[in-house]
């Protein structure tokens, strides 16, 4: 782990050490990920080396730009990142503007795909 300045930090740092993988969930911003979670995952570099995740990311195209833009940050901290996604369409998967949530039929078998590839 890296030395940190700031409390919040160490404590990020601290969380991410904890696990062996990760499942990322993310909105597709702009035809990519949020500015955010770039920070998230620059802050701790050293922490997420030589592990695995999986993305979940959700947008209006089921946000697989986010996952393109995704893979080489990931690539660059060492992440392994497990080939299927579950990729969740705004349109079709949510309603009342998010307020709930009905994944369609093709999304059963997914996420425990993931999960099974994480591990």
């Amino acid at each position: 782990m890296g030395r940190y300045t700031h409390p919040h930090t160490r404590q990020w740092a601290t969380t991410v050490a904890a696990y062996d993988g990760y499942v990322l969930v993310t909105p597709e911003y702009n035809r990519s990920f949020p500015g955010v979670l770039k920070n998230a995952l620059d802050r701790v570099y050293a922490g997420w080396n030589n592990k695995a995740v999986g993305l979940v990311p959700y947008g209006f195209d089921g946000g697989v730009r986010a996952v393109e833009a995704l893979r080489p940050v990931l690539g660059a901290l060492q992440l392994a990142d497990v080939s299927a996604a579950v990729t969740l369409n705004l349109r079709t998967e949510f309603a009342d503007f998010g307020a709930t949530f009905t994944p369609g039929d093709h999304q059963g078998p997914t996420l425990p795909t993931i999960l099974d590839q994480l591990l």
